[in-house]
């Protein structure tokens, strides 16, 4: 395999014994942690967070089942043997480093990760970066280990390190020349930490990246998967939610979320399930079941989150899936308003500018982010969420006030796609 020195590799650390993981009668990197093993969760997450150098698999024990997995799973990985992995994973280490470029990135297969954490690791400068959390919001300070920082650098490192100012979150930027400076001809043990203490002994810096709270863990025992999914669900929930899904919806679409992660259901599956329940429903409306309808539409808002968690949390997301669900929810759309403008006379004349608006809202933002680049907060205001869109409107449905909804759907997109409109550069 060809090596291009300009791109970013990685090395997973998959060679471990893992005894305390042992009862899952499995080898470690091939434990399911949210439908996905650890070894496949490792390697999406590190291309999904951008890295697109060649990924290396160290593996050791039981390394025929993991390289045998890596094939058939057609992983894209090259996988290495390292027969010296009873030493220590700084072994594992140096024989990944013959066959990566320059710089690459060590990831331990025990810790899960999101993408965002890559990213801010990969835009680093330095021969040696180590992304440390000196927030953690998942990952045990007891397990971890622990780092103690001065001047943006770490200075000293330990399990039992006290005091200390963060955690080693396993996730390293190095260079390939600088760990062949600290190889030896040695047969003892060689852990990972103990070729960080060489750099630092020789005068080497080790960059310190915060991840400051970005939702991460290891995975030692069967007791840490539960952590480990809080943490994926944690940052798999879209950042672009509003005020009902923040207080209601994500409540409920997370434990769907949850339930639905080892089982073969695709995030567009979930797509249209939502799109379904959004056609019921407004079929309900149409039929004269105002409150059957309206929980239906309801019910379609918490499955529409479902999608997007699922797709994130198995690190599945394709630009595909997102077009498939952007027109899924304007046809939903659409049959909402029309049937509920269908039921009233005094509806009907507020259909049009209540339609325009939920399709002009997410039209104005995609129009924007393509031309101009991503849309400001300050534009994503309680008019341009759909969940407040569908809260309104499947409230008007349970009420029988199909008019009072469809204005105020009205009022607040089309507000909204105007406020848009003028905070355009140069309008």
């Amino acid at each position: 395999m060809m090596v291009q020195e300009t791109e970013t590799g990685a090395a997973v650390l998959a060679a471990g014994f893992g005894e305390r993981m042992r009862d899952c009668g499995r080898p470690k990197p091939l434990v399911r942690v949210g439908g996905l093993t650890l070894l496949e969760r490792t390697v999406r997450t590190l291309r999904a967070g951008g890295l697109e150098g060649p990924v290396v698999v160290v593996v050791g024990y039981r390394a025929e089942e993991v390289s045998r997995f890596c094939e058939e799973r057609d992983l894209a990985v090259r996988v290495v043997e390292n027969p010296d992995y009873p030493r220590g994973n700084g072994t594992s280490v140096l024989a990944a480093i013959d066959h990566l470029p320059e710089r690459f990135v060590v990831s331990m297969v025990d810790h899960v990760h999101s993408p965002e954490a890559v990213r801010r690791l990969l835009v680093q400068r330095g021969e040696f970066v180590a992304a440390v959390d000196s927030r953690p919001l998942f990952a045990d300070p007891a397990e971890a280990t622990r780092v103690r920082l001065r001047g943006g650098g770490v200075v000293d490192f330990g399990k039992g390190l006290t005091p200390y100012d963060a955690l080693d979150a396993g996730l390293f930027l190095c260079s390939r020349s600088v760990l062949q400076k600290l190889s030896g001809e040695e047969d003892g043990p060689l852990s990972w930490n103990e070729l960080k203490r060489r750099w630092l002994a020789q005068g080497g810096r080790i960059e310190a990246v915060d991840l400051d709270g970005a939702p991460w863990t290891d995975v030692d025992t069967p007791a840490d998967i539960e952590r480990a999914l809080e943490a994926i669900l944690s940052w798999a929930a879209s950042g672009n939610d509003g005020f009902v899904s923040r207080h209601f919806n994500r409540r409920l679409s997370r434990r769907v979320t949850r339930r639905l992660l080892g089982t073969p259901v695709a995030p567009d599956h979930v797509s249209l399930a939502s799109f379904a329940l959004a056609a019921a429903g407004a079929f309900s409306i149409l039929r004269g079941r105002m409150r059957l309808g309206g929980a239906l539409v309801q019910l379609s808002s918490v499955v529409d989150g479902c999608d997007g968690e699922l797709a994130r949390a198995r690190l599945e997301s394709s630009p595909r899936g997102g077009v498939l669900d952007a027109v899924l929810d304007r046809w939903s759309d659409a049959l909402v308003i029309s049937a509920l403008a269908a039921r009233r006379r005094s509806a009907q004349i507020l259909g049009y500018p209540a339609l325009a608006g939920a399709l002009l809202v997410p039209y104005t933002r995609a129009r924007w982010e393509a031309t101009i680049g991503k849309i400001p907060r300050s534009f994503t205001g309680l008019g341009a969420t759909r969940d407040v869109r569908l809260a309104i409107l499947a409230l008007g449905a349970l009420l029988g006030r199909p008019a009072p909804a469809l204005g105020a759907v009205a009022l607040l997109s089309n507000v909204e796609v105007v406020r848009r409109l003028a905070g355009l550069p140069g309008f």
